[in-house]
């Protein structure tokens, strides 16, 4: 028998907005809920991952805790999912389109036209980084699974991303050629997320001597990386 979820996760998920499962059901992996009791199955065992990842790795993480979190019992999760994986490819799919929601919204130019352009991109890369440190325990699994769906999706949500600040920068930079800039931004964007998956992939470890230790130093180092490829020569 799954164990009684507490109150505190209950009202936990009572709140949690439901997740679209459009993009989740599209998933090869996931076979669609026919019923609305079987779609409310479905967000249950997204989202008790999705808690159980605060303050738990992926890999200590089992089926049976999976069920419990979410009140049903193992058979029901392999009713939906193939296996564990198939549930962090699901919730990785879930936040995207809030995450594209949150990019847009942050990056509106009308948001950034009247500020430095310094102190947009530190802004910018802060949020960056704090989202990498706080969705750590979902997105280092995620990375490390070697999953084509993940990594086009990644891969698409960066370029949307290097797509919103070349808008922002070259409102700044009118004097420069629009398609260097974009050049430019490409490459910084690039060498931003790179440091940011190899500082969630290892964690604790120093990669080096002069890591940052916390996300606005973090921050601060990325938009220095950043302004100099930009604007080079300018």
């Amino acid at each position: 028998m799954p164990k009684p979820r507490s109150t505190s996760s209950s009202k936990s998920r009572q709140q949690t907005k439901a997740r679209d499962l459009e993009p989740i059901v599209r998933l090869q992996r996931v076979n669609a809920p026919k019923q609305a009791r079987s779609e409310k199955r479905l967000q249950d065992i997204i989202q008790a991952l999705d808690e159980l990842l605060d303050g738990r790795t992926f890999e200590d993480i089992t089926i049976p805790d999976i069920a419990a979190r979410a009140g049903c019992v193992p058979a029901s999760i392999y009713a939906r999912f193939r296996d564990k994986a198939s549930i962090l490819v699901a919730l990785h799919e879930s936040i995207r389109d809030r995450q594209i929601a949150n990019i847009d919204e942050s990056m509106r130019l009308e948001r950034h036209e009247h500020q430095p352009l310094e102190e947009s991109i530190y802004k910018i890369l802060h949020n960056l980084t704090r989202y990498y440190s706080r969705q750590r325990n979902l997105l280092r699994p995620a990375y490390l699974l070697g999953d084509d769906e993940i990594y086009e999706r990644a891969s698409a949500l960066i370029l949307h991303v290097t797509d919103r600040i070349s808008a922002i920068v070259r409102h700044h930079m009118k004097k420069v050629d629009g398609d260097v800039v974009d050049r430019r931004v490409e490459l910084a964007m690039r060498a931003v997320y790179a440091l940011l998956q190899q500082r969630m992939v290892f964690q604790r470890v120093q990669t080096g001597r002069f890591v940052p230790e916390t996300d606005e130093a973090m921050a601060r180092e990325l938009s220095a990386l950043f302004m100099q490829i930009v604007t080079q020569g300018r």
